[in-house]
């Protein structure tokens, strides 16, 4: 099976991921161009204290890593402080941060990280490419000869103490085992938030590995009090290891804290979404209604694999009216998407879905684990199937139909078992094509300012169908809408496997 040496990519739910191997290569630095995008953007769209969470692939032997933390902006291009938690299968780094950063007129910049440790970064110092979608929000990639990976930038506007249930997924892998292995859940942090104790009641857990998963265990531990920065550490005992599993927590807000596991068991990463006031009353199929825009990502049994579609919970356990497009290795399957579920009656927000594949393949789907989040909450999600392993992000779709116009940022992550690609971009779309800027890492290789189009059209449910070309190179992709503000996107050629985003952008 692949190992951590051929580990590439995850998605986090909300994540983000490299779409093209867009050709040249160069430096880093803020677009000097406007082409897609808004007009107007500058240093000061970047101002306050925001979180940002990547995962990616990191020198030189290409191992999986994750890097977490907080930053201060100081609207004029000044990383004024911070701190973060950098972890790879060799050890984990918890450093302060300063630094600097530019954005360009159309949102595209870049950010630069000091961090004073120099066994991480180029002699301790890490950039990123960055998309601001918003004064609150941005999509990130490491954008130097030490790491490439896609993420998220939010603007934190909480740092206190942690309540109530949180649902999480992550992709992993096993230190020192070097193996696979995807894990998730819900931790429910007690009604005594200042004790920060789980005791176990109401959370739940499940782990996807090759040679048996391990599904509804019992799950415990502790979540320490926040730092002045809104630093955690999230401490669980979970049914399938004997030695806690440990993360380091930055708090976004009060329902969201990103996680970079920080321990001997595994590397890891992911966001954990709080349920809230809905905590322990997911005991009934109508907990899980609507239609859902899933992605996820993560190992088959012949290498990397994605996985995006939409599909509809009638609330009396069935599934149907999807559709999706799965990836593994070259093996591509389009097609309709029905099934079956099951929720957790004791209301920890486990609910489990057994999916069949419609024509033109007529067989079995992913199975795939949800842990519903409070409303209006993204859910994470888990696929445990006997051949495969991943971990991704599912979104309530609204209701009417989405359009695809205007400025978007994106982010895409691509991989096969030893090559990875990530791209931040920004792009116009309106009547049927887009084009654009992007910012590349190409196997820790940058290429700043590279161009990017496409064309697309409508389909049923929220899918657009889009074929990009890129430097003469055409690729077929799909595109999944949650609304007319945000998509989930998949490769559909077999060249390569490709999951990332399309955020609308704001108007400076």
């Amino acid at each position: 099976m692949p190992t951590r040496k051929a580990t590439r990519a995850l998605l986090h739910a909300i994540t983000v991921a490299a779409l093209l191997a867009l050709a040249g290569c160069g430096g880093g630095g803020s677009s000097s161009t406007h082409l897609g995008g808004q007009a107007g953007y500058t240093n000061s769209n970047l101002k306050g204290t925001y979180t940002f969470l990547a995962m990616g692939s990191d020198t030189p032997s290409g191992n999986q890593y994750e890097v977490g933390g907080v930053l201060m902006a100081d609207g004029n291009g000044t990383v004024t402080g911070g701190e973060q938690t950098y972890s790879n299968s060799v050890a984990a780094h918890a450093d302060n941060v300063t630094g600097t950063y530019s954005i360009g007129s159309n949102g595209l910049g870049t950010i630069t990280l000091q961090t004073g440790d120099s066994s991480i970064g180029v002699n301790g110092t890490e950039t990123f490419s960055v998309v601001i979608l918003s004064p609150s929000s941005g999509l990130i990639s490491q954008f130097d000869s030490s790491a490439t990976s896609s993420g998220t930038l939010d603007l934190q506007t909480s740092t206190a103490m942690p309540t109530a249930g949180y649902a999480f997924s992550v992709l992993a892998i096993r230190v020192p085992a070097d193996t696979v292995l995807a894990f998730g859940g819900v931790f429910n942090i007690d009604n005594n938030p200042s004790t920060g104790s789980i005791s176990g009641a109401g959370s739940v857990t499940d782990l996807a590995q090759a040679g048996g998963n391990e599904a509804d265990l019992p799950l415990s531990g502790s979540v320490s009090s926040p730092d002045p920065m809104g630093k955690v550490k999230v401490q669980l005992t979970a049914g399938f290891t004997v030695d806690p599993i440990s993360f380091d927590g930055y708090i976004t807000d009060g329902t969201r804290i990103q996680l970079v596991e920080n321990d001997g068991f595994a590397t890891s990463a992911g966001t954990a979404y709080g349920q809230g006031s809905a905590t322990g009353s997911y005991t009934t199929p109508a907990s899980f209604t609507g239609t859902f825009v899933f992605g996820f990502t993560g190992y088959d049994f012949v290498g990397t694999g994605s996985y995006a579609g939409v599909i509809t919970s009638n609330g009396t356990g069935g599934l149907t009216g999807g559709q999706i497009d799965q990836v593994q290795g070259s093996a591509v399957i389009s097609a309709a998407l029905t099934g079956t579920y099951a929720n957790d009656t004791s209301g920890t927000g486990r609910v489990q879905g057994t999916t069949v594949f419609g024509n033109p393949v007529n067989a079995a789907g992913p199975t795939m684990i949800f842990y519903l989040a409070g409303a209006g909450n993204p859910v994470p999600v888990l696929q445990m199937d006997t051949t495969a392993r991943s971990a991704g992000t599912a979104y309530i779709q609204g209701g009417s139909a989405p359009s695809f116009s205007g400025t978007y940022g994106m982010g895409y992550t691509s991989s096969t078992l030893f090559s990875e690609d990530d791209v931040n971009a920004v792009i116009t779309a309106t009547g049927g094509s887009f084009s654009g800027t992007a910012n590349e890492n190409v196997n820790f290789v940058t290429a700043a300012n590279q161009s990017i189009s496409g064309t697309f059209s409508a389909g049923s449910g929220g899918q657009f169908t889009a074929m990009v070309t890129t430097n003469g190179t055409t690729a077929a992709y799909a595109f999944y809408f949650v609304d007319s503000t945000r998509a989930v996107l998949i490769e559909t050629d077999g060249n390569q496997s490709t999951l990332g985003t399309i955020r609308q952008q704001a108007a400076p």
